[in-house]
């Protein structure tokens, strides 16, 4: 009885999989890889100290695609916790011909910052801008252009901000601000071009970038520059050296000069570089990862395998 019920369940599913021309099944893609890392930090943050793990390389990713809905989920280990695992949820999103809308993992502002693209990039950002909601639209397979949202953020009463035994002022709500961006990247034969930017409320962007091959390594230089509601106004330049000399090997460099200012005063002056290096034996891969001190002050090394 139960067999014949089942099949019965699944013969009309068929049918209804047959007549919808809208959706298909899904299954899902599970990727992820594990290994070990030894971090050594610098002089920049005497508190952290150099850490051998097996929980930093941890990661775990799912995805969904439905054709119509697509969703992705990344889990990774939490290295201040043995057992602990965070889930983030990365992008959930509708397809519908040329529009997409829902969240995204980013914005489509600094989407020309072509490269390396570790630090580079200026991004529509606020206090609470998340770059996650909007709706996009893709003209052409080289410009898309999206209406994008900050996240609100609720306000706190009086009586709980005169409560001593809760660490909070009050506050007003802050409402979603609503803005437009785009995206513009083609390929040039001699090489990509890209140019996007936008504008949140009081936050606007716009980057500028060119990538060209050269053999088996890829030469890239960006530009961005943009400004926040709080008078801060941002300015990065990045150059980028991706190389694969053979199949097993792989290094990234990138160089990023940055400088903020608030009301013509130099706030923040960053410049440094970003390197990853490896080697592919069999099914690990060997790795070094450096953030200079200005980025991070820290050299990785380690081996991991993937899936």
């Amino acid at each position: 009885m139960k067999a014949i019920k089942l099949a019965s369940i699944f013969a009309v599913s068929a049918v209804a999989a047959a007549v919808s021309t809208t959706t298909f099944a899904a299954e899902p893609v599970f990727s992820g890889e594990a290994g070990v890392s030894y971090t050594v930090y610098g002089d920049e943050d005497e508190n952290a100290a150099d850490t051998a793990s097996g929980t930093d390389p941890a990661e775990l990713e799912l995805a969904i695609d439905t054709g119509v809905v697509y969703i992705e989920i990344e889990m990774a280990g939490d290295a201040n916790s043995d057992e602990t695992v965070n889930i983030g949820l990365e992008k959930a999103y509708v397809t519908q011909g040329a529009v997409q809308f829902g969240r995204f993992d980013g914005t489509l502002s600094d989407a020309a910052a072509l490269g390396v693209n570790e630090n580079s990039g200026i991004d529509i950002i606020d206090t609470t801008d998340t770059d996650d909601t909007a709706i996009r639209y893709s003209i052409t397979d080289e410009l898309t252009v999206a209406i994008e949202a900050t996240e609100g953020q609720d306000g706190t009463d009086e009586e709980a901000a005169t409560d001593t035994s809760l660490a909070v002022e009050a506050s007003d709500a802050i409402d979603s601000e609503v803005g437009v961006t785009l995206s513009y990247i083609a390929d040039l034969g001699a090489g990509t071009f890209g140019i996007s930017g936008g504008s949140v409320g009081d936050a606007n962007a716009i980057n500028v970038g060119y990538s060209m091959d050269v053999g088996s390594t890829t030469f890239a230089v960006t530009y961005g520059t943009g400004e926040t509601g709080a008078e801060l106004e941002e300015e990065a330049v990045a150059v980028s050296v991706e190389m694969t000399p053979t199949d097993a090997t792989t290094l990234n460099i990138e160089y990023t000069s940055y400088e903020s200012e608030t009301d013509g005063v130099v706030d923040e002056e960053l410049d440094g570089l970003y390197v990853y290096a490896s080697y592919t034996a069999g099914d690990l891969e060997y790795y070094v990862e450096h953030y200079g001190k200005d980025w991070g002050d820290s050299t990785a090394v380690g081996a991991k395998a993937s899936f």
